[in-house]
């Protein structure tokens, strides 16, 4: 060890307040050095005290095994590092060992926090406890084999909370999914905490809630690692607490939580007082604890009791028995007559009044148990008086045993409360038991407690030396010489037989003259040789041992009384006689009754070893992991940290223990690489020779003539101080190679000075001469702009003369034109006013005269039009008198009147071909009620013609009138003229002959203009009549279009086959007269009559023959209009519609047959269609100009069948099975499944912009309640949905209009839109789920196929040393652009890549390729910086360079994709960019707070940020992180945090959830054209050759 401190090196040396400090050493002489400590003082000391420092890293080591120095002082400063840093848990090898940090740490718990602990192997991930726990689940499920997690401490370390955070994990890896509100098996071990926290804790001097037994959880599970049941097992109860404590220390706490906390009625009824009036508790003057109330903790005990299961009866009798106890203490002893003791005074009596009623039995028996004892002989029996003390032993006795029955009972009901599994096999056991204890006063109590820890101490050596043997075995080194450090001989010391110290107690209380000097007489006697005893100077019974975490002073006063524990026959007699079930059940009646005394004494070290005993089997059929709990402080307040305190801790923990056991092989052990990397300087040159890792550490190890040494598969194993050795080498190799280059740096800066004091020579001589030069240049540009400024002035001079001249030359001119230019203004206005007057006197002179001329043409004119209007009068008083017009106009209007009879004779003929046409195909129906319709279209023609005839009629009676006028207005003016009287007397005969051969054509055109307006009338009237029941039927037909929509829910599948309907109809013959009448109803215009035609249809005499010769229109009116009068005023037969009820019956009956028929042979068929399109579906088809073939098919189907609006179909159900076994063998297939991605989510599209959600929909089940329509209205709503469906382009019904509209400007959707129902509305949503489903199976796959190589990524690789030279340096060196990309980056990448060309090549629409890059890409983020914060070797300053390489890679990517189709995936690796650039920025120490949260990393929340610095260490150039500044403002305001849910985690959370709707599809494809994407598909070949399918070819119309 001499060579292992050298002069300049920071050591640890002992010191008495601090436990270590740290020195440099100064100077060596021999064995002493001579150090400087912090303070400047000096000390000398050996060369063996001084312990060398580790190397300095932030945030120490998360292994301790891993330093360089493993000792006492390096394990003390590394735990006080990491906790300065709320890093609480550290390992030492597989030992966890956990800090209380005593304030809350919620960022290190939680779900996510487990997830992350989640089948990782231990020392993975940072430290933690759910990494213990996860390797002790996952050790049970794999091996099948018990497990077992020891957690021991002192009182206050945190034992308590740590067992419970495990059984918080083994909850989380094993619970079971309950719906029910049943609470579970951990749920229910932890709410009994409470209650044996209540019975089995107390005050001690360190921890004012000390566990004073031992708790070892059973959590069971079953053959699939689900817990199944629990069991509590509790050790060691420390029952001499009961009767006796010492100040400052408490009782349990049941007993202040009674008399503080209890009801009036319950303190009356338990006759109960004050604290301080018990004897039991006012030992100790303290009552209280800080902070802690016993009335709410009493109420909390009594709420666990009812969690637990405990009725409110055997809670009063807990209490009562409680209650008992401290009135027992209460029974004092005063020696009476011959010394037998009696109750002392009124007090005690009262006292034992109080527990005989409490405990129910009778008061006189209670007190001869404590006064007495009987003797039983093989003859007799007799009764003994006892003295004081054994009167007070025998009371203590009681109240112990009393206490401890309550306590097992009390296990026993919570065990009986949460459950045990039988059946089985595997456990995993949580241990919670007292550390080891050194007070200034040790007793009985002590010896026991500090028993038990040598013994588990024992154990845990056994098992770390166990752990260090798999550890040379897996590392193939030899082992066999290392020396097993074991406490055996403590434990022989104390429990061997027959002189060990228990057997030696036992021996002396059975003495009843012994006494505590006389057992340490003994003690002194028995093993004053022994090593691991020693006796003090001054021993005043008292002894010191040995123990494994150093020597404690134990004081033998009370070890005799607290090891006495009676059983008494009385005592039980006394209590089984009780009239309380309670106490009964307690204490059942013994198995034997005892020979010859009814005392019977029994050790309490002894039965304290036999459950230590039980104990140690228990574990022994486990397999133990350790965590060790340490205090920090004795204030129990956060941020503090007292190292001797922590160094006694880790004495007694083990801790230390386990480091000398690791020393005692090989203490110093690094992996090959990091060996070659930090001691690869040493020799160079061997560094270039190509040999591997292993051979260059064997030869360093060589050159350094270390012996001892071996290298196992991964590791070099180093003796103790060999290590040391190396890094002092190492340091005087870097001394020299500092020197080198400090001589070189000053041979540079040397030079360098000379050369730029030559230049700057150079550049004074220029700036001097260009000084010179810059002179005479002055002086030129001086005379130069003189010259200048004369020849400019002179010049301005010379234009200001010219100008002034000028100006006035421009003035003179100015002034004589203007006076020349307004004389001749002045001249020409003059002229202009005469002209206007000669011209206004010269227009007036002309209109003058032409008015006067006007004047008397007019005059002239009007008596040439007088004249010629004589003329006219004459004329047409001559053609009065003929009468050829009006029999001309008689004529024409009876051959019109006979056109109209020959159209209704033509039309009874129509009527007569209906009734023949009753034996044609189905299918003509429709074109018999379109010639129907054409014919009544006719019909109104023919109206439309007879009231032209009757127009001209009119017109003819008119021109009479106009006539009979101009005549009346002649013979007027033949009135006014005198002159003419005789001509006008002449011409009135005339004329009155005229007029009566006018007036007799008159009558005869009246009349038959009458007849003909008789003809018209009735004509008009048949018209009316057919026109009327026209509309009748077309209303008909309207509202059976109705009732037709109404039961489209019962015939969906019907009007879905409508042409093959009419071809399976064309070929059955309908029935006769039914649907003759349903033509003649339809098709009437005018109804037969027998007056009208004759039976066999010839035609009648009186009716006009349509080939009429031309004379017949000659004869008389009246006789040809009479027989056409007659048939117009024909009436209607308004029951014409009932005379064929009975031949309806029939037709109905026929038409059920028909439709049952029809039904049967269209499913057949469309079963058949739907089997091709399905088959089809099964192979894929592939993809025509972007557009998924498949999903168009199906859609086109499903519409032409209409599907979407029948109420009940299979063949959506049918579909998604196709689609599921389709993808059910492809699950990991992204191919495969992006095709189906792709046609789901377009047919999801088609739908979700085809249909249309109605309040029929809504009433689904109302419609199937409605009752059916008649058998004819079913005929004609089938009939005119099948006219519908034939037709190419089809007009929507009336309750589509708004749809429709809705449709055309709906994004391009031209398609009419559905009304869906509810199969089709439950097709739509299973769609979206199985679009959904196949969405997360692509994204799952991608994150399976990444999620390997992202656990490589965040760690740069390490290259393999071919030639080792430089291999750790081409990691090391040069910038993030020079740090190479593994193939681990490169892998994630190609499976990008891959899946980018396979969502493209499968056409998936673009929103869905970001947002599935968009969560990849959010994946990536959340496992790099999941992995950065969870291991520490990430956190550097290299693995930095590295990810911010890949993350630019990633970058590289992104823009070679494109951004439309991966936007914003960048924005989601945020977190980890910002993260890596915090690693690899420079000078950390100068940033502040605000410039690194708002500036550098604005993203990552403070807890993140005080995690990375806290864990970042620089394996490049060495450089610190933030300051201390920054650390201690960072946990401020994470203490400020604490209580928001928003910071309790830094980690961050995977989003699984699915990020789009089927809104979001639809409106990311608003730009498509349904109708465009529906028509020009090509037909699958098997789709092809089937007519059924015919309709592919055609396009699809636009609504």
């Amino acid at each position: 060890m001499t060579s292992s401190v050298v002069v300049g090196n920071q050591v640890w040396v002992e010191d008495a307040e601090d436990a270590w400090v740290l020195a440099e050493v100064q100077t060596i002489e021999e064995e002493k050095a001579e150090v400087i400590l912090a303070n400047k003082t000096t000390k000398s000391l050996a060369i063996s005290e001084c312990h060398l420092q580790n190397p300095r890293t932030h945030g120490g080591v998360e292994d301790m095994t891993k330093l360089s120095y493993l000792h006492e002082p390096g394990v003390l400063f590394n735990l006080h590092n990491r906790y300065d840093l709320d890093e609480i848990y550290t390992y030492t090898g597989s030992i966890l060992i956990a800090v209380n940090p005593f304030h809350k740490l919620p960022h290190l718990y939680g779900k996510d926090m487990m997830e992350q602990y989640k089948g990782v192997t231990l020392g993975e991930l940072s430290p933690h406890v759910f990494a213990v726990a996860d390797s002790a689940y996952r050790a049970m499920t794999k091996e099948k084999l018990s497990q077992s997690i020891l957690v021991s401490g002192e009182s206050g370390a945190g034992k308590t909370e740590t067992t419970k955070l495990i059984m918080q994990y083994l909850a989380y890896m094993g619970g079971r999914d309950t719906e029910t509100k049943e609470r579970t098996v951990e749920q229910q071990v932890l709410e009994s905490n409470p209650l044996l926290e209540a019975f089995g804790n107390a005050k001690t001097v360190r921890n004012d809630n000390s566990s004073r037994f031992g708790k070892f959880v059973e959590i069971q599970f079953d053959k699939l690692g689900k817990i199944s049941g629990a069991a509590v097992r509790t050790y060691l109860l420390e029952r001499s607490r009961v009767v006796q404590i010492t100040d400052p220390e408490r009782n349990y706490h049941i007993f202040y939580q009674l008399c503080d906390g209890a009801s009036p009625e319950e303190k009356e009824e338990l006759r109960l007082g004050p604290t301080t009036s018990f004897h039991y508790l006012n030992q100790s003057k303290c009552h209280e604890l800080n902070g802690v109330s016993n009335a709410e903790e009493y109420a909390n005990t009594r709420k666990a009791m009812g969690v637990v299961g405990i009725s409110e009866e055997d809670q009063d009798a807990i209490f009562r028995m409680v209650a008992a106890v401290l009135h027992l203490g209460n029974c004092n002893f005063t020696p009476g007559s011959d010394d037998e003791a009696t109750l002392s005074d009124e007090q005690s009596t009262k006292a034992v009044a109080n527990v005989a009623h409490l405990l129910r039995c009778d008061l006189e028996q209670l007190q001869k148990a404590l006064l007495t004892r009987t003797i039983v002989t093989r003859d007799e029996s007799y009764v003994k008086p006892l003295d004081c003390a054994a009167a007070t032993n025998s009371r203590d006795s009681l109240a112990k045993t009393l206490y401890s029955r309550l306590f097992d009972w009390l296990v026993d009901a919570i065990n009986n409360s949460i459950g045990q599994d039988s059946e089985s096999k595997t456990l995993v056991g949580v241990l919670d038991i007292y550390g080891f204890e050194s007070f200034k006063v040790n007793s009985f109590e002590q010896f026991c407690i500090n028993l038990a820890n040598e013994k588990l101490q024992q154990h845990f050596n056994q098992h770390v030396f166990k752990m260090e043997q798999e550890e040379y075995t897996r590392e193939q080194i030899d082992w066999s010489y290392i020396n097993f450090v074991d406490n055996q001989d403590v434990l022989s010391l104390i429990e061997g037989k027959p002189m060990g110290i228990l057997a030696l107690l036992d021996e002396q209380c059975r003495f009843p003259k012994s006494s505590p000097e006389s057992f340490s007489l003994k003690l002194v006697q028995e093993h004053s040789k022994n090593a691991r005893f020693v006796v003090p100077k001054r021993s005043n019974g008292r002894f010191t041992l040995k123990h494994y975490a150093g020597e404690v002073l134990y004081d033998c006063d009370f070890f005799l009384e607290k090891n006495k524990d009676f059983v008494v026959a009385e005592h039980q007699n006394l209590l089984q006689s009780s009239e309380s079930k309670f106490v009964t059940i307690l204490f059942p009646a013994p198995e034997g009754e005892g020979q010859q005394s009814s005392m019977k004494f029994s050790s309490v070290g002894s039965r304290f070893k036999l459950q230590l005993g039980e104990l140690m089997k228990a574990l022994e059929k486990t397999e133990p992991h350790y965590v060790r709990c340490i205090k920090p402080n004795n204030k129990n307040k956060p941020g503090m940290f007292e190292k001797p305190n922590v160094l006694h801790q880790l004495r007694c923990g083990g801790v230390l223990e386990a480091v000398r056991i690791s020393c005692a092989g090989y203490p110093s052990r690094k992996p090959i690489e990091e060996f070659v990397d930090r001691f690869g300087l040493l020799y160079p040159t061997w560094m270039d020779s190509g040999k591997t890792e292993k051979q260059v550490s064997a030869d360093i190890l060589e050159k350094a003539e270390l012996q001892g040494w071996q290298i196992g598969v991964s590791k070099v194993f180093l003796r103790a101080g060999q290590m040391a050795i190396l890094d002092n080498l190492r340091t005087t190799t870097m001394n020299i190679a500092a020197t080198l280059i400090q001589k070189h740096a000053r041979r540079y800066q040397k030079h360098a000075l000379y050369r730029r004091m030559k230049a700057s020579a150079i550049v004074i001589q220029a700036y001097v001469r260009g000084m010179i030069a810059r002179k005479l240049a002055r002086k030129m540009r001086l005379n130069h702009a003189a010259i200048l400024c004369q020849k400019t002035l002179r010049g301005a001079q010379a234009r200001n003369h010219y100008m002034k001249q000028r100006k006035a030359i421009l003035l003179i001119q100015a002034c004589t034109r203007g006076l020349i230019g307004r004389t001749k203004a002045r001249t020409a206005r003059r002229i202009k006013s005469a002209t206007i007057i000669s011209s206004s006197w010269r227009r007036y002179q002309e209109q003058k005269k032409y008015k006067a001329y006007r004047k008397s043409v007019i005059a002239l004119q009007c008596c040439w039009r007088c004249k010629c209007a004589r003329k006219a009068v004459r004329k047409m008083k001559a053609e009065a008198r003929e009468t050829g017009a009006l029999i001309g106009a008689k004529a024409a209007l009876e051959k019109k009147v006979q056109d109209l009879q020959w159209r209704l004779e033509l039309d009874r003929r129509l009527k007569d071909d209906a009734e023949k046409a009753h034996k044609q195909e189905l299918a003509a129906l429709q074109q018999q009620l379109d010639e129907a319709k054409a014919q009544a279209e006719e019909a109104q023609a023919a109206l439309a013609e007879e009231r032209e005839a009757r127009k001209e009629s009119a017109e003819a009676l008119e021109t009479q009138r106009e006539l009979q006028a101009k005549l009346a207005e002649e013979e007027a003016e033949k009135a006014k003229s005198a002159v003419r009287e005789a001509e006008v007397a002449a011409m009135k005969e005339q004329m009155e002959d005229a007029n009566k051969r006018a007036e007799e054509a008159l009558a005869k055109v009246s009349e038959a203009q009458a007849q003909a307006t008789e003809g018209i009338e009735s004509a008009e009237a048949r018209a009316k009549a057919a026109e009327s029941e026209t509309k009748e039927a077309e209303a008909q037909l309207t509202a059976l279009h109705a009732q037709f929509e109404e039961l489209r829910a019962l015939n969906s599948k019907l009007e879905g086959q409508n042409t093959e309907l009419q071809h399976q109809l064309a070929n059955m013959p309908a029935p006769a007269a039914g649907i003759a009448r349903v033509m003649e109803k339809t098709r009437q215009v005018v109804p037969s009559s027998p007056d009208v035609s004759t039976p066999n249809g010839a035609a009648s005499p009186a009716t006009p023959s349509v080939e009429a010769s031309p004379t017949d229109a000659k004869t008389p009116a009246p006789a040809a209009a009479a027989p056409a009068a007659a048939v117009a005023r024909q009436p209607i037969d308004p029951n014409a519609p009932r005379r064929g009820n009975d031949a309806m019956a029939d037709l109905e009956r026929e038409q059920a047959e028909l439709d049952a028929k029809k039904q049967r042979l269209m499913m057949e068929k469309q079963q058949g269609e739907q089997e091709e399109m399905l088959k089809c579906m099964t192979n894929e088809i592939g993809f025509a100009n972007g557009r998924p073939v498949a999903a168009c098919i199906i859609f086109r189907s499903l519409l032409h069948w209409q599907s979407f609006e029948a109420e009940r179909t299979n063949i959506f159900d049918r579909i998604i099975q196709t689609m599921s076994r389709a993808i059910e063998n492809h699950t990991e297939d992204n191919q495969h499944l992006s095709y189906w991605l792709s046609n789901t989510t377009t047919l999801l599209f088609l739908l979700q912009r085809t249909l249309r959600t109605s309040a029929a929909a809504n009433m689904y089940h109302q419609q199937r309640r409605r009752s059916s329509v008649s058998l004819f209205d079913r005929w004609r709503g089938g009939w005119s949905s099948s006219q519908r469906s034939t037709a190419s382009s089809a007009t929507p019904p009336p309750a589509a209009s708004a749809g429709s509209a809705n449709a055309a400007n709906n994004g391009g959707n031209t398609v009419k839109q559905v009304e869906a129902k509810y199969p089709a509305l439950l097709f739509k949503q299973q769609l979206t789920a199985f679009v959904e489903k196949i969405y997360g199976m692509v994204r799952d796959n991608v994150k399976k196929e990444i999620t390997p190589q992202l656990g490589q990524c965040i760690q740069a690789p390490r290259v393999g040393r071919g030639g080792v030279g430089g291999a750790s340096r081409a990691v090391r060196t040069g910038g993030a652009s020079a740090m190479p990309l593994s193939s681990h980056w490169r892998s994630i990448l190609e499976s990008l890549d891959k899946l980018h060309s396979c969502l493209k090549a499968n056409h998936v629409p673009g929103f869905l390729i970001k947002k599935l890059f968009t969560q990849v890409f959010s994946f990536i983020n959340v496992q790099l910086f999941n992995s950065l914060l969870l291991r520490r070797e990430c956190c550097s300053f290299s693995n930095g360079e590295y990810v911010k390489t890949g993350l630019a890679e990633l970058e590289n990517w992104l823009h070679t994709a494109g951004s439309e189709s991966v936007d914003n995936a960048w924005d989601e690796l945020r977190y980890i960019r910002q993260a890596v650039t915090f690693l690899v920025i420079h000078q950390k120490p100068k940033k502040t707070l605000d410039e690194i949260t708002h500036d550098l990393c604005p993203v990552l929340s403070v807890q993140q940020l005080y995690r990375i610095s806290t864990m970042y260490w620089d394996d490049k150039y060495g450089t610190e992180t933030v300051s201390q500044e920054v650390l201690s403002n960072m946990k401020q305001l994470m203490m400020e945090d604490t209580n928001s849910a928003v910071s309790n985690s830094f980690l961050l959370d995977d989003d699984s959830s699915i990020p789009f709707s089927v809104d979001d599809i639809s409106s990311a494809l608003s730009d498509v054209h349904v109708s465009n994407m529906l028509n020009d598909l090509p037909t699958p070949p098997p789709l092809r050759d089937n007519p059924s399918f015919a309709f592919l070819e055609t396009a699809v119309p636009d609504s």
